[in-house]
């Protein structure tokens, strides 16, 4: 019974390169060495496709790093361009400062004027009513004598070039204010030109600063895809190799077996032997009881753990379904890209079930599906691989044969992903990347 049990489990393991064999007690050599063959020819497929995928992740990283160089080269005018807006702005608000106290001053000498102003129109009025020069003469021919005169004389002198003081001062401080606050206004005018200048240079520094961002972005997400790639095609890589190994073992499983049972034939021909040249015959009795063990483990099963159901499939896990099979869009390399499974989201912790009876192929972890279960079924003659992504731990190993229903783990949100779901897949033959991968609401209830 056992070793039906490990003939099956290998079998399992044996078929998951995407051609699975046909297996009834044991296999043909030819059959095995032919399988090796295959998965040998992959093997050197896949390692070639890795090498690929390296020289194309190094070309981006160098991509990358001199788009970073440019980058900082931006950073740095950036930098220096607002610098000199911040220093203009200074002297935007300085002249400003200067033109309100320029303000205050000319109200000042506008109030001086309007006196002068006012004190000519007195003036004015004054020698119109006295009769202007005719006065001053009268002024100074009503002289009593030479000095009276000499005095009058100096008095409408002084009063004259008073005057006309006042009216070189008011003309020379009008001209003064006006080419002051016209200079002004003209620097204040340059600045703010300037300051448009240099806000407009200031934009274009951005928009070229978010086209390279942009195309870090993408150069990022191009990067970002092409290591994941290639971590699948590690994963596959290192699949194969288990593969492999596992034929080896078949292969020398059939040795052991056919060692075996050429002992037991020779045995048996020599009992045959002792017996046939026996002269005397007896007979015994001999009487043998078998016993077999089976255990059942049984546990608390969680609330959440979904109810097992009739059919070939039923459902991994219980939450809310969130994503389904199909093609997706990538958002910054616009690459189209198979999504191979489903999504089903829910706490972390949530009871993960096989969702048929069949053999674990591989327990493990990996940089893209984090903890991931592959399992191997066989229903109604057809083979399928069932994998469980991103789970929070695994329960079960490689190997191991597994009940419909039974908890091969908990849910999580390891590997690439953005929260605690289950990524689910189910492969029609064994597991040979999505090339193989069907809708599993296709075949679940």
């Amino acid at each position: 019974m056992k070793r039906r049990l490990v003939s099956y489990s290998l079998a399992a393991v044996i078929g998951t390169s995407g051609l699975l064999l046909p297996y009834n007690n044991l296999v043909s050599a030819e059959s095995l060495e032919e399988k090796k063959q295959e998965i040998q020819e992959k093997q050197s497929s896949v390692s070639s496709s890795i090498e690929k995928k390296e020289g194309e992740i190094a070309n981006l990283e160098a991509e990358k790093a001199k788009l970073d160089e440019e980058i900082k080269n931006l950073d740095f005018k950036v930098s220096d361009t607002n610098e000199k807006i911040s220093e203009k702005e200074a002297s935007i608000e300085e002249t400003k400062k200067n033109i309100e106290e320029l303000k205050a001053k000319i109200e000042e000498v506008k109030a001086r004027i309007e006196e002068r102003m006012k004190l000519l129109e007195e003036r004015a009025r004054s020698l119109q009513e006295s009769g202007g020069m005719v006065s001053y003469l009268d002024v100074l021919l009503g002289a009593q004598d030479f000095g009276d005169l000499v005095s009058r004389v100096s008095a409408v002198t002084t009063i004259v070039e008073a005057d006309q003081e006042i009216m070189r001062a008011h003309e020379e401080d009008k001209k003064l204010l006006e080419q002051a606050e016209a200079d002004l206004k003209s620097e204040l005018k340059k600045l703010e030109d300037s300051l448009s200048e240099l806000e407009t240079l200031k934009q274009q520094l951005n928009v070229q600063v978010k086209q390279k961002q942009d195309l870090l972005k993408e150069v990022e997400g191009n990067h970002n895809e092409a290591v994941h790639e290639m971590h699948e095609l590690e994963d596959e890589q290192a699949f194969l190799a288990e593969q492999k190994k596992a034929i080896e073992l078949e292969e020398q499983r059939q040795k052991e077996a056919a060692a075996r049972a050429a002992a037991e034939a020779a045995e048996a021909a020599k009992r045959k032997a002792e017996a046939a040249a026996s002269s005397s015959s007896s007979s015994s009795s001999s009487s043998s009881s078998s016993s077999s063990d089976s255990s059942s483990s049984t546990s608390a099963a969680s609330s959440e753990t979904p109810a097992v159901t009739s059919g070939g499939f039923m459902w991994p896990a219980s939450g809310t379904f969130t994503s389904g099979y199909g093609t997706r869009v990538h958002p910054v390399t616009g690459q189209t890209k198979l999504h191979a499974g489903i999504d089903i989201a829910n706490s972390t912790g949530t009871p993960i079930v096989a969702a048929a009876s069949g053999t674990v192929i591989r327990s493990s972890y990996s940089s893209s599906y984090g903890n991931v279960v592959y399992i191997s079924h066989k229903i109604d003659g057809q083979v399928y691989t069932t994998v469980y992504a991103h789970m929070n731990s695994r329960l079960v190993g490689s190997g191991q044969s597994v009940s419909k229903g039974q908890q091969i783990g908990t849910l999580g949100t390891t590997g690439r992903s953005t929260g605690p779901h289950l990524h689910f897949e189910i492969h029609k033959g064994g597991w040979n990347g999505s090339a193989n991968a069907v809708n599993p609401l296709n075949y679940l209830p």
